[in-house]
């Protein structure tokens, strides 16, 4: 099993103009998360149903939802001005 390990780099130094380029990225980052977030629902509700019938976890399904998670995390440390690097629009694997 592995485990979620997300680590924050942070500085003391903080950019003003950062600071507005944050908001805009935020929306677009937010659009982008809704939508997976539908789609990682949809994966929740299959992997349950895969559980209950094979008794074992769908590795496809699981790598969606652990991608979907990374990426919420992430996106949630910079909203919460934890760091000011950017992730990108679209989440990696």
């Amino acid at each position: 099993m592995k485990t979620l390990k997300i680590d924050v780099k942070s500085d003391q130094k903080a950019s003003r103009l950062e600071l507005f380029v944050r908001i805009l990225w935020l929306v677009i980052c937010s659009i982008v998360l809704f939508f997976f977030g539908i789609i990682a629902c949809i994966c929740t509700i299959l992997q349950w149903l895969y559980i209950l019938i094979s008794g074992k976890r769908a590795k496809s399904l699981n790598d969606v939802l652990r991608v979907y998670l990374k990426y919420r995390f992430s996106l949630e440390g910079y909203l919460l001005m934890l760091t000011d690097e950017r992730n990108p629009i679209i989440p990696e694997n």
